[in-house]
């Protein structure tokens, strides 16, 4: 198992990810410039590549010291990343108002489920590997 490689193919192959899902959204907005989607996308993205980057520093840790308690991290950090996904979402709440939150919640949403998605199938392939 080659834990700098895998690392650095997660993070590289998650950032692709967050570009393309941003740049879509970018392209949304500006198509909607009336529902103001751009600090929905950044608030989104923000999320999401501070995740993405949190979790591979913490995943490299635990695959070189402690390779058993990979298991165990893939269900925390699920649990972890909704905890912290909602409460995102209820600071993007108190700042906005209750009125202002559609575009929040869904373009969210969006990240949020692509980037699980991806999580899941790429670790899932890792992991059948071995």
């Amino acid at each position: 198992m080659d834990v700098r490689n895998t690392v650095r193919r997660y993070v590289g192959e998650g950032l692709l990810l967050i570009i393309l899902l941003w740049m879509i959204s970018t392209v949304t907005a500006c198509m909607m410039p009336e529902k103001n989607l751009m600090a929905p996308t950044w608030v989104s993205t923000g999320f999401s590549v501070f995740f993405l980057i949190g979790f591979a520093l913490l995943w490299r840790w635990i695959a070189s010291s402690k390779k058993e308690s990979l298991t165990t991290l893939y269900s925390v950090m699920s649990g972890f990343r909704m905890i912290l996904a909602l409460f995102t979402l209820f600071v993007c709440y108190l700042v906005v108002g209750r009125d202002a939150m559609a575009p929040y919640v869904i373009i969210f949403m969006i990240f949020y489920f692509v980037m699980v998605g991806f999580h899941s199938i790429f670790f899932a392939r890792r992991t059948n590997k071995e």
